[in-house]
């Protein structure tokens, strides 16, 4: 039986593709940081590196198409990865599994990782959104959306500070901060494999300190 060749620079191109009119928060380099942190939990965890890589590759391809419609842009890439995937001479009996991993990778999505490699691709798309890297990204999008750097109203000095940052509609009053408090800070909980788990524990701990950090400077006070 003849080898089946695999055309791997078919999805990396396609995958680039998509990206071309990103911003920094959601561009290619997400992508690849994904994929480093998919290959290295994949082989700590035992799972199918064949199956991780193309998932990780075409995971966000449809959130350009997806939330300029109102759609999930999981299952918006989840639908456009098929094509790439059988173009590229991909084993027809793993483009299912890569298509689970797509479908389910979203921390606000319904739908459920079950496999190994999709609950893989769900811890490493969270903790690139934690750590030193997770706070580029929040004050990325800070500065995307003209938002402030932060708010005095929701420190967790504060009295009341979650039920002022729920009552919170306006878009443009949203801080970094309170980004960490509402969803970064419960990332390290929400995560499937020991790998990913020790790996969050450590970004978490960054990410507070930062925090903390932030304050004191705001406040005059650098005093520990």
């Amino acid at each position: 039986m003849k080898k089946r060749t695999i055309h791997y620079p078919l999805i990396e191109q396609e995958a680039k593709k998509a990206f071309e009119n990103a911003p920094p928060t959601h561009d290619f380099s997400h992508t690849q940081r994904v994929l480093n942190l998919c290959m290295h939990i994949g082989e700590e965890e035992g799972a199918d590196t064949q199956i991780l890589y193309a998932a990780a590759l075409l995971h966000d391809i449809g959130r350009e198409q997806g939330d300029a419609n109102g759609l999930c842009h999981a299952e918006v890439s989840a639908k456009m990865a098929r094509p790439i995937l059988e173009k590229a001479g991909f084993p027809p009996e793993k483009i299912e599994p890569v298509i689970h991993c797509i479908a389910t990778h979203r921390f606000r999505g319904d739908a459920i990782p079950f496999s190994l490699e999709a609950k893989i691709l769900f811890d490493c798309d969270k903790l690139d959104a934690i750590g030193a890297i997770g706070i580029c990204r929040a004050y990325a999008y800070c500065g995307e959306n003209g938002q402030r750097l932060y708010s005095f109203a929701c420190t967790e000095e504060t009295p009341g500070a979650n039920e002022k940052i729920s009552k919170i509609t306006d878009h443009s009053r949203h801080t970094p901060l309170i980004e960490f408090r509402l969803k970064l800070s419960k990332i390290k909980d929400r995560l499937f494999t020991p790998s990913a788990r020790n790996m969050a524990q450590i970004r978490h701990a960054y990410m507070s300190e930062f925090f903390q950090r932030l304050f004191r400077e705001v406040k005059g006070s650098d005093r520990f």
